[in-house]
Formats: C-alpha cells, sequence, structure tokens
C-alpha cells in the first residue's frame, strides 16, 4: 500500500522562498567579490541573471503559498502575463537580471526581469474589450488606453 504525499503548507512554500531570497542575496554577494578581483569580468558576468532568476523563483514561491491560502488575497491582482512600469506602461528594459523603466526621470529598478514575469501590481482598472473584461493595473492600463481600448476604474 502506498500513501499520498502530504500537500506542503503554505508556511512550508514561503519558507523556500525565503530560502530562495537568502540564495539570491549570496549570489549578488559573490558577484561583488568577483567584480572587486576580476574588473574586466571575465569571472562573474553571469551571476547577475542568476540572482535575477533566483528572485523570480522566490515571487513564484510566494505566489503559490498565496494560492494554497486563498482566504487569505485581500487584493486583486493585474490578470496580465507580463510587467510593465506601474506608472508608464511599457517602457521596460532589462540587463543583467534587472529590470528598469525607460522613462526619463522615473528610476524605478525590479531585482528580476519584470518585463517576462507575470504582473503582481494591483487591479486598479477593467479593460473592457469583444473578450470580456480583464483586471489590469494602472501601467496596464495606460498600455490598454494608448490602444484605444475602453478602461474603466476597477474597486474590488
Amino acid at each position: 500500500m502506498t500513501s499520498t504525499p502530504a500537500t506542503p503548507t503554505a508556511a512550508e512554500v514561503r519558507e523556500l522562498a525565503t530560502h530562495a531570497e537568502e540564495l539570491a542575496a549570496a549570489i549578488d554577494n559573490l558577484a561583488g567579490v568577483l567584480s572587486q578581483a576580476d574588473p574586466q569580468g571575465r569571472a562573474g558576468f553571469r551571476l547577475p541573471d542568476a540572482a535575477g532568476l533566483v528572485r523570480q523563483a522566490a515571487y513564484e514561491l510566494l505566489e503559490t503559498a498565496c494560492d494554497l491560502r486563498p482566504a487569505y488575497r485581500l487584493f486583486t491582482f493585474c490578470s496580465m502575463g507580463w510587467g510593465v512600469c506601474p506608472e508608464h506602461g511599457s517602457t521596460l528594459i532589462a540587463a543583467g537580471g534587472t529590470t528598469h523603466c525607460a522613462t526619463p526621470g522615473c528610476g524605478r529598478t525590479w531585482g528580476y526581469r519584470r518585463e517576462i514575469a507575470p504582473c503582481a501590481e494591483l487591479a486598479t482598472h477593467r479593460l473592457i474589450d469583444i473578450a470580456g473584461e480583464t483586471l489590469l493595473c494602472a501601467g496596464h492600463a495606460v498600455d490598454a488606453r494608448n490602444s484605444g481600448g475602453r478602461v474603466e476604474p476597477f474597486t474590488p
């Protein structure tokens, strides 16, 4: 007789996410040490990307923990599958495992490849089009308006 493995708890998944964040910080530290030892960057040039990937894994783990405890989701999130600048929309540039907004004067940066990660911003608007209703954050609402979509405020 085989036993069914126990379903992990949200706390166990959050603990794993904490370990991933610690690993990302250790990789960042290693990148800093190597940049001092090898100013040409031949030895550690891959490390910022590696740290960004580990941070993305930590984010996905935290989202999974929330999925395991849906009653604790007090907010509604943007439903788009990629990230944007929350103020300026699709203005992101990624390099070396980090992403920044290209809008002059914005200054926002993220320690992961935000443009390929599911949007983690709160839904503030709804897009109504032929496909139905889609919940959007403020940044995605900027893009929807620029594309001629009908965008309305959304309150959960």
